[in-house]
């Protein structure tokens, strides 16, 4: 087995782990140590904004930064964009933005170290099916592309609380992951039998509707990382986990801004803060912008 096959494969193991009990966890409004009153946003162009600043707790690993981008998706619109549906290429977040005219790009949940295409849990974009099956303790949907305007762009529907039957026939794009914030802006605990911290990517929503992309390569608990969501002023009404460690990836090219995160950390596993590249994706979330008239 080839360094990089194993370096992948002892990655993918603990981030299993951490999905696998990260499931039906029970409500918490445990405060952080600290958290800022105010996040200065700096606005990229209309819709679109980007802040990074400290996490409330210090991690002894990378930065402990915390970057966000908010997308008013007034603005913009959200594509699911897998290789299985184009032309069975993975490709790195900055490939898929420069191929697919992407203002940004985060990872659509996790895939199946098996085949490296397929996700981890249910996966549809209209009528292509990645993944048809249900994974049984991934307890969130992201769902996007609304068959109709009686629905939000962007949607992370709680299988816990809410119809998501209901929800899914009534969007077009959707895949699963994990809880992290539910429907009613509670903390969902996972409790994995060993503490796992990982670099991380999280997509939220805020109470005016707004989308988040969070990306933290410092390594944290995913509960740690669903305090800060919160209690720091976000605003964060829902987020669900998508991707840890290396794997972990933000862009953005808007303009003449480009943003480019990169995990590294998962730990077991992988504790290593030295990874510097992106890692090739099957699976991942686009923005492009609406025409507004």
């Amino acid at each position: 087995m080839s360094s990089e096959i194993l370096f992948k494969f002892i990655t993918w193991f603990a981030l299993a782990v951490f999905a696998l009990y990260g499931n039906h966890g029970k409500t918490s409004n445990n405060k952080s140590n600290y958290t800022p009153k105010k996040i200065i946003w700096n606005e990229i162009e209309r819709g679109l904004f980007y802040a990074e600043f400290d996490a409330p707790l210090k991690s002894k690993v990378s930065d402990s930064k915390i970057s966000v981008l908010k997308i008013d998706p007034n603005y913009f619109s959200f594509e699911l964009l897998t290789a299985t549906e184009h032309d069975s290429l993975r490709r790195t977040v900055e490939q898929w933005s420069n191929d697919f005219n992407l203002v940004a790009v985060i990872n659509a949940g996790m895939f199946n170290l098996s085949d490296h295409y397929t996700g981890t849990g249910y996966l549809k974009n209209y009528t292509h099916i990645n993944n048809g099956k249900l994974r049984g303790n991934f307890r969130a949907f992201a769902m996007f592309n609304p068959k109709s305007n009686d629905f939000p762009a962007m949607n992370i529907v709680d299988m816990e609380i809410e119809n998501w039957e209901y929800y899914l026939s009534n969007y077009n794009s959707a895949f699963q992951c994990i809880r992290m914030v539910d429907c009613n802006q509670k903390q969902v605990l996972w409790k994995p039998r060993k503490p796992i911290s990982s670099s991380m990517c999280v997509l939220g929503t805020d109470i005016y509707g707004n989308v988040l992309f969070v990306f933290c390569r410092s390594p944290y608990t995913a509960n740690t990382m669903s305090n800060f969501l919160l209690h720091l002023p976000l605003k964060t009404y829902s987020a669900m986990y998508l991707d840890g460690g290396p794997e972990s990836s933000l862009y953005v090219n808007a303009g003449d801004t480009i943003i480019e995160k990169v995990g590294s950390w998962v730990s077991p596993g992988y504790a290593n803060d030295d990874n510097t590249y992106f890692w090739e994706l099957p699976n991942v979330i686009g923005v492009k912008r609406k025409v507004v008239r």
